[in-house]
């Protein structure tokens, strides 16, 4: 055991001597590389000329790079590559790192010119530079299990070690091991993995996912909702995604020679709290349409938008109320519902009803109430015809002319102010102005007399209102008035018969209001 530990020890020891080793094993010119000379990519040193590009080719980060009396322009890191800009005539450079040692005034071996791309290997001294080919071009090529991209794979940085390589494309794969070591010679290593069809070892396989959620596989997206391919017998994982959802993992095992349907784990979704308060309390409340909510206590909700509708017996109902659920917060409102006016103060409205009194009607009535005072308009056809009136001659022989039967229209506009009395009770005292005619008929002799007398009459009275639903009211309305002017029909009729101008009525019916 402690031989065992002794020889582990050395050999750490001997990786780390040798790690302190930075060498560059290739620095050439990019003819073709215009990176240097490109709008958005180049930059200027401090005399204004453009500089020279050189991208470092190297497995690790953290170096920092000395250009001695010249300077560096600038260093930025890119994916699998860093590249640090120099001034022109540029004569050699210095690289540390803190872990790799440092390689001192490195002389470049081709003159450094301004607005040129150039390319440099960097060997951190703990391995060897690979290029992986396959049999099959395009082919997902792993290493150590770790999947690093399709053949050709260029310049890949290997540790030294044994390393497994693995290609696959469709149904054919290879594989093949090697070995690195620090007797290698330090220039590239090829690599080439043959391949053979591997059909009888894969499976057919459907991926499928609730909620159109994207399925990602080995890194890769591969669809929403479903994914089909081919798989080599095993044992794999899927990943399930979708915006404001946490992803799943569902792992499944591929039979040769088979269809093999995998039901993934949908994506669980981000959730919030929605806290709303509503008064009077025990509003029945839906969201998105005609989906309950209990608001008597808090409920966790999927992030995002809801709208809201609220009622309540006696009360306005609300709807368009939107609430915005975000991940692991809570949404806090309260709600206040208005009751229903059911005596309104203010509205439009019109209605019909019956008129009981001597040659009573129909009514039809409209009317406007703001602020509680109310004005309104009707209208009474008569119905009931008087009791036959006799007319006579007037030259003081008192000859008999015909007889006369007569309805009763009038035409009244009332004035007054209304009060709440209950709930769905109210009370609106009237002044008012009323316009009466007479259309007469001839019951016997030939000739018409008095159709179209009219009287003018002042009214006081009331209107009293139930109101058994929103916007609907039943009314009675008593009033009594008393004739400020007749014409001379009007008061021949009167003298001659129970016809009277004014004089108590009832009208009762139901309007609706708005």
């Amino acid at each position: 055991m402690k031989k065992l530990s002794l020889l582990t020890l050395l050999s750490l020891l001997v990786v780390c001597l040798s790690a302190q080793n930075i060498k560059v094993l290739k620095f050439e010119r990019l003819e073709k590389d215009m990176t240097a000379n490109t709008h958005g990519t180049q930059k200027l040193d401090q005399n204004g000329e453009k500089a020279a590009l050189i991208k470092i080719q190297t497995p690790e980060r953290g170096f920092t790079f000395n250009g001695g009396s010249l300077g560096i322009v600038a260093s930025e890191e890119h994916d699998g590559e860093i590249w640090l800009y120099v001034p022109r005539r540029a004569k050699k450079l210095t690289i540390q790192h803190r872990d790799y040692g440092v390689l001192r005034e490195y002389y470049y071996p081709v003159p450094v010119e301004g607005a040129r791309t150039y390319e440099m290997y960097l060997d951190i001294g703990t391995g060897r530079y690979v290029t992986i080919t396959s049999q099959m071009a395009g082919s997902t090529i792993y290493v150590d299990g770790e999947r690093v991209g399709q053949s050709p794979v260029n310049h890949k940085y290997l540790n030294f070690g044994r390393h497994t390589v693995r290609a696959l494309k469709d149904r054919f794969e290879g594989e093949t091991s090697f070995m690195l070591t620090t007797e290698d010679d330090p220039g590239l290593r090829l690599v080439n993995v043959e391949q053979r069809d591997m059909s009888d070892h894969f499976g057919d396989v459907t991926v499928t996912v609730d909620n159109n959620a994207e399925i990602w596989f080995e890194g890769r997206n591969e669809g929403h909702g479903s994914w089909q391919t081919q798989l080599r017998e095993g044992s794999y994982v899927v990943e399930t995604r979708k915006a404001d959802c946490d992803p799943q993992k569902t792992s499944f095992t591929v039979v040769a020679q088979r269809q093999n349907n995998v039901q993934a784990a949908q994506p669980v979704p981000h959730t919030g709290r929605l806290s709303l308060y509503t008064r009077p309390r025990n509003a029945v409340a839906t969201y998105n349409g005609d989906h309950p909510i209990d608001l008597t206590e808090a409920q966790t909700l999927p992030v995002g938008t809801y709208q809201l509708s609220l009622s309540r017996k006696g009360y306005v109902s609300r709807s368009g109320l939107e609430y915005t659920v975000r991940h692991n917060e809570t949404t806090r409102d309260t709600i206040t519902l208005e009751r229903i006016k059911y005596v309104k103060p203010g509205a439009f409205y019109f209605g019909a009803g019956y008129t009981a009194r001597s040659q009573g009607g129909v009514t039809a009535l409209a009317g406007v109430t703001y602020r509680n005072i109310d004005l309104q308009a009707s209208y009474t056809l008569g119905l009931a015809a008087s009791a036959g009136v006799p007319w006579y001659s007037t030259d003081g022989n008192d000859t008999y002319l015909s007889s006369m039967t007569y309805k009763r229209s009038t035409v009244a506009v009332r004035l007054g102010y209304q009060f709440e009395l209950t709930e769905r009770l109210g009370i609106t005292p009237q002044a008012g102005l009323e316009m009466e005619r007479l259309a007469g008929t001839v019951a016997s002799g030939t000739n018409a007399y008095g159709d179209g007398a009219s009287a003018t009459c002042v009214s006081v009275g009331a209107k009293l209102l139930f109101a058994p639903m929103q916007r609907l009211y039943l009314f009675a309305s008593p009033s009594y008035s008393v004739a400020v002017s007749k014409d001379d029909n009007f008061t021949r009729i009167a003298d001659n018969s129970d016809i009277t101008a004014g004089g108590f009525m009832l009208t009762a019916g139901a309007i609706l209001n708005f």
